[in-house]
């Protein structure tokens, strides 16, 4: 379909979505929303300027003239809307996690596959300037040999009494599927390499909910360690190596805000900030998406990227010390 712009429905009016609203795309066009209640599907549409609206997601994904969905739906409803948007011959791009469990996402895989669909995940924060140019930091060789990288990503709302299906297990909720699934991708993403986990702990509300997880790992022989946590505010990454060290309070919400890397050279004493303007990086996100469906390339946030992070934090759970 080269040259044409790709229909793109979205499945559910979350907040994340919200982001797309009134925004310019050269690749697509966002034909149509769809929610269980059709009178917020309306507030959305309008809000977006977009023309088609449904009161149900069956029925977007039964219209014909579109091409490929979003889903932003909570975790324990990727799988089921994933399969019937792939049956129906759409492509699809969902946001993170991409499933529940490693089971779930193979037969999201398979069913894609099957459907000859393209698959991704939605990782909104790999199309942030900021994080990009850190990994060309390293990849340079600005800081010397990788040895030691520290990535912390938490919000503090244990103690809420109702947060969605985040505060929720039987949801697909907890920590590390919400923030750890950050972490691992950030050391796989860094590192080029299949991190060997060396020590993991867990903490688990009484009802089992994960709302701390603390993991070091081997990364190509880079000593890497992954904080998340509903239960503290520590949100930042530090990249070290043998002739320097690169530091960033961690953005990956979608606020559309400036961003800043701090490079420290050893030997020099050299400090320097390199700043990164405002961006929306869910429409650059979304029009990758789009090139990859024209040109018919895989995204490189495809289905096995999703399947290893997913490994790796069930890894976790299932080896954890308790604290």
């Amino acid at each position: 379909m080269t040259g044409q712009r790709v229909s793109v429905g979205i499945l559910g009016t979350a907040s994340v979505a919200r982001f797309l609203c009134g925004q310019k795309f050269e690749h697509l066009q966002l034909a149509a929303v769809a929610s269980r209640s059709i009178e917020k599907a309306h507030r959305f549409a309008d809000e977006g300027s977009i023309p088609k609206r449904y009161g149900a997601y069956d029925d977007l994904l039964a219209d014909p003239e579109i091409d490929a969905v979003y889903i932003p739906l909570p975790q324990h409803l990727h799988c089921e809307y994933t399969l019937k948007a792939a049956r129906a011959g759409k492509h699809v791009l969902v946001e993170k996690p991409a499933a529940v469990s490693s089971r779930e996402l193979e037969l999201m895989k398979a069913a894609c596959e099957a459907s000859n669909v393209l698959f991704m995940e939605g990782f909104m924060y790999r199309f942030k300037r900021v994080h990009n140019r850190a990994k060309e930091i390293v990849d340079e060789g600005t800081i010397g040999k990788l040895r030691y990288m520290t990535f912390a990503w938490s919000h503090n709302i244990a103690n809420r009494g109702h947060d969605g299906f985040r505060l929720e297990k039987n949801l697909g909720g907890g920590c590390l599927r919400d923030l750890g699934v950050y972490g691992v991708d950030w050391i796989r993403f860094i590192t080029d390499s299949e991190p060997r986990l060396l020590n993991a702990v867990l903490h688990r509300r009484n009802d089992g909910l994960d709302v701390f997880a603390h993991a070091t790992y081997d990364a190509g022989g880079v000593v890497a360690t992954m904080i998340a946590g509903y239960s503290t505010d520590a949100n930042y990454y530090l990249l070290s190596g043998e002739k320097g060290s690169i530091y960033s309070p961690v953005s990956l919400s979608g606020r559309v805000l400036p961003n800043v890397l701090t490079i420290h050279l050893l030997g020099h004493d050299k400090h320097y900030v390199e700043k990164f303007p405002a961006e929306n990086a869910y429409v650059r996100e979304l029009e990758y998406f789009a090139q990859c469906i024209k040109e018919q390339f895989r995204p490189f946030l495809d289905a096995e990227n999703s399947l290893k992070n997913l490994q790796l934090i069930e890894q976790i759970e299932s080896s954890a010390d308790p604290i």
